[in-house]
């Protein structure tokens, strides 16, 4: 049996790290230079044999508590809790490469978010396609790793001979210590390849040495760049000063559409012809940019017109928005509608945490495309039974150009879209013409909807004393910098949204400045009355004074992207290393200067950081 059998063991342990470490390969590209091939090799080896010990010892644990080595239930238990905990870390280890391969990010807290925040799941998009591919996959994998276990028995039997541990770890720890010294001199000089390579690698843990290399050492480095880190400590101060309301003699209504995912580039005559024309009506600005590369941060910075990092103060001090909070005060009908939960992203607990659940309304059930009509259609019939003595306040988050872009039949502009749609099987440099037609079909079918409300408030007469502000949370990344879908870079695919702003009595414009979520605060609070300075309350200005060559700010979980007129540079909220940042030019491309670029800049982002830190006290 499995315990009594060392030599079976041993090949069964054997074969699976083998296997793991295959699977571990799969997140390098191998066609490097033979310095970094071997870190490569050093990197898979070592961590498949990390993840594979705490199986190992736990499968042992149980077999001693079970009576010890020997045959009967302890060997089939330690054989049973082999094959599962081994199958299980193959799974993980897949999920994490496929998020990985679409996102660029490893399973991360953001992902925990996800999976634990009600809602969170259901927000991907998963289809049921995706769920029975799921299920076939880790089907599979325990096959695989049961067949593994009946291979080794079969190889227990012949002459093959098998790993002893006195050799075994003495390797393991050899190369680890080589992997983990490369890696500190790397950082140390900072030879950018191998820290990228090791980053690969899920849960990698960097080991720096800058004291002993400088201090005990004597050594220099040839670059010194140190930066303040995105990190924001303190308790919130949000707003800096209490608000100053003066309500207008006719207050404004105000109708806030936000679509998922709706990149700039959609809103043309063809894809979005009602969301155009209406562009020659209004205020079209066809260069903003969202506060972020996600829904949480999208529709933070709009509501707060923070960055990134004051996040999760926020959510801590559960502080509403402050557009919230004057509509309320100046007694609003107010009704917000989404076609997605407002528990994920943790809406309720920060922009909504001051309006009564009664006046929100979720719809999570069927195809996304059916929930924005049904709440098309709630949003006109709270219009029309809205009490006409009363200003009214409508929110209304639209899903269905969200991945996996659903749409009706009289919606398809584009034929020859995926339809199937799995994010278990599907190829990305196959699928991706396919899933993108998908995604223009989608945008078609949010322009009727758009268009409906637009025009049920024209045939009311309700466009005279009604600010309407139509964008979206974030943009859609179709392989064009390499990654699909969004919250993984901050190219201007995943970035830059249409922005319509209805204002009355103001003449139509385009703005061709670039514009940010953060100045929507700043352009519509004293619209509504609000007379304290735009400082008080965001980070940004308003849009009908445009600034030229001004600094962007966007984020995600846990970064922040700095963007310039010329360049983009990110820094983590926990390091700002010189190996910790990221900086490319402002299309996106690499640049030849990197370096350069970074010094330059330093005190500006060390300005804007120092700015930042006016919304926290200790």
């Amino acid at each position: 049996m499995f315990v009594s059998d060392r030599r079976q063991r041993a090949l069964y342990w054997f074969l699976t790290w083998i296997v793991l470490a295959l699977h571990l390969g799969r997140f390098f590209d191998f066609a490097a230079p033979s310095g970094l091939f071997v870190y490569q090799l050093a990197l898979v080896g070592s961590y498949a044999f990390l993840f594979l010990l705490p199986v190992v010892f736990v499968a042992w644990l149980a077999g001693r508590a079970a009576g010890g080595p020997g045959q009967g239930a302890a060997a089939r238990l330690a054989a049973v809790l082999a094959v599962v905990l081994a199958g299980a870390v193959q799974i993980a280890l897949y999920g994490d490469h496929l998020v990985w391969r679409l996102y660029g990010f490893h399973l991360n807290g953001f992902v925990w978010n996800i999976l634990t925040t009600p809602g969170g799941i259901a927000a991907l998009g998963s289809s049921a396609s995706t769920e029975r591919d799921v299920a076939l996959l880790a089907a599979g994998i325990f096959a695989l790793q049961t067949l593994i276990f009946f291979a080794a028995r079969a190889l227990a039997r012949g002459p093959l001979p098998a790993p002893r541990l006195v050799w075994v770890l003495p390797l393991f720890l050899a190369v680890t210590v080589g992997e983990r010294l490369g890696y500190a001199v790397s950082h140390f000089y900072g030879y950018t390849p191998l820290l990228e390579n090791a980053q690969r690698v899920p849960f990698y843990q960097p080991l720096t040495m800058r004291g002993v290399f400088e201090k005990q050492l004597g050594w220099e480095r040839p670059q010194r760049l140190e930066v303040a880190t995105a990190r924001l400590e303190g308790a919130l101060r949000y707003p800096q000063a209490k608000l100053r309301i003066e309500p207008p003699a006719k207050p404004l209504n105000v109708v806030w559409l936000v679509a998922e995912s709706w990149r700039a580039d959609t809103l043309d005559a063809r894809v979005m012809p009602q969301m155009h024309a209406l562009a020659g009506r209004a205020q079209h600005f066809t260069r903003h940019f969202s506060g972020g590369n996600g829904t949480r941060i999208g529709v933070f910075s709009q509501f707060y017109s923070l960055p990134a990092n004051l996040w999760f103060p926020v959510l801590d001090a559960r502080v509403g928005s402050p557009l919230i909070q004057t509509l309320r005060k100046q007694d609003y009908q107010m009704r917000l509608f989404t076609s997605a939960r407002f528990t994920y992203p943790e809406f309720d607990k920060t922009v909504f945490v001051d309006v009564p659940r009664e006046q929100m309304v979720e719809d999570a059930e069927g195809e996304t495309w059916m929930r924005d009509r049904r709440n098309v259609e709630r949003l006109i019939e709270f219009v029309d039974r809205r009490d006409p003595a009363r200003p009214f306040m409508a929110f209304l988050f639209f899903e269905s150009p969200h991945a996996n872009y659903n749409f009706p039949p009289d919606s398809v502009i584009e034929t020859g879209y995926l339809e199937d749609f799995s994010y278990a099987d599907m190829e990305l440099e196959r699928d991706i013409g396919a899933i993108h037609k998908r995604y223009v079909n989608a945008v078609h079918h949010l322009d009727s909807q758009l268009g409906k409300l637009m025009a049920h408030l024209e045939r009311r007469g309700l466009l005279d004393d009604t600010l309407v502000l139509i964008t979206g949370d974030h943009g859609e990344e179709f392989m064009e910098k390499g990654r699909w879908g969004h919250n993984s870079t901050f190219v201007d695919e995943q970035l830059r949204v249409p922005l319509l702003l209805w204002v009355p009595g103001r003449a139509p414009q385009r703005v061709d400045a670039r514009t940010s979520h953060a100045d929507l605060l700043p352009t519509i609070m004293p619209l509504l009355g609000v007379a304290n300075p735009p400082s008080d309350y965001a980070i940004g200005h308003s849009l009908f004074e445009p600034q030229p060559k001004r600094l962007l700010l966007a984020g995600d979980w846990d970064r922040l992207a700095f963007l310039g007129e010329d360049y983009k540079l990110v820094l983590p909220f926990s390091s700002g290393s010189f190996t910790a940042m990221q900086v490319s030019g402002a299309d996106d491309r690499a640049l030849a200067n990197e370096s350069a670029v970074m010094r330059a800049q330093l005190p500006t982002i060390q300005g804007e950081m120092g700015r930042l830190r006016r919304f926290l006290g200790h």
